[in-house]
């Protein structure tokens, strides 16, 4: 499919990346930023999630080691409530993300921004 603009003929790229795509998000092989949205957000998430263990670990040898000191144990306290915090930030990122898929991708493609697909070659 092409266009007929004012310098010539435009073809379609994504004719040309993946033959059957259709629109930006009808595609079963990729579709260009919603693509890259949908693989940052997931990114982001597993990090904030890596990123929350190790807060609790630490805060939890922290509020171990505290040894009765009021202080230690405070902050290994708040070390934790701050990680659970983030970690339900993290988690309502994902619903926005989700409902944000809805408003505008539809019924039909509502988890687009939230259920990445990893490509690479097709050999068959």
């Amino acid at each position: 499919m092409y266009l007929l603009g004012p310098f010539g003929i435009i073809n379609n790229p994504f004719d040309t990346l993946a033959p059957t795509a259709v629109g930006l998000t009808g595609s079963s092989y990729g579709s260009g930023l919603t693509v890259i949205v949908s693989n940052l957000v997931r990114f982001a998430i597993v990090i904030a999630g890596v990123y929350t263990l190790f807060n609790l670990i630490i805060a939890g040898y922290g509020y171990l080691s505290a040894g009765g000191d009021p202080k230690a144990v405070q902050k290994a306290q708040e070390r934790i409530w701050r990680s659970f915090v983030g970690l339900a930030i993290t988690a309502g990122s994902f619903v926005v993300a989700a409902i944000i898929g809805f408003l505008f991708f539809g019924a039909d493609n509502w988890n687009i921004l939230i259920s990445p697909r990893i490509y690479g070659f097709i050999l068959f």
